[in-house]
């Protein structure tokens, strides 16, 4: 899903989109659908079992958008 709330990819302007961990579907990290780059941000934790992905969502996007590109 691309995502209108993230900044572009800082090496090719690229839309990125969230990756998700493929046995439970969390949000994993950024990637850029243009050239493929993914960016994982391992200070952030997982979300507890039930907790809503909100919180997840929300601190990738402050990660990825507080790079200067």
């Amino acid at each position: 899903m691309i995502r209108a709330d993230l900044k572009p990819c800082p090496h090719c302007g690229g839309h990125v989109n969230y990756t998700y961990n493929a046995a439970e579907l969390y949000p994993t990290g950024i990637q850029c659908v243009k050239c493929h780059m993914i960016v994982r941000y391992s200070r952030i934790k997982p979300p507890k079992r039930g907790e809503p992905y909100e919180r997840v969502f929300k601190e990738l996007a402050e990660a990825w958008n507080r790079r200067d590109a």
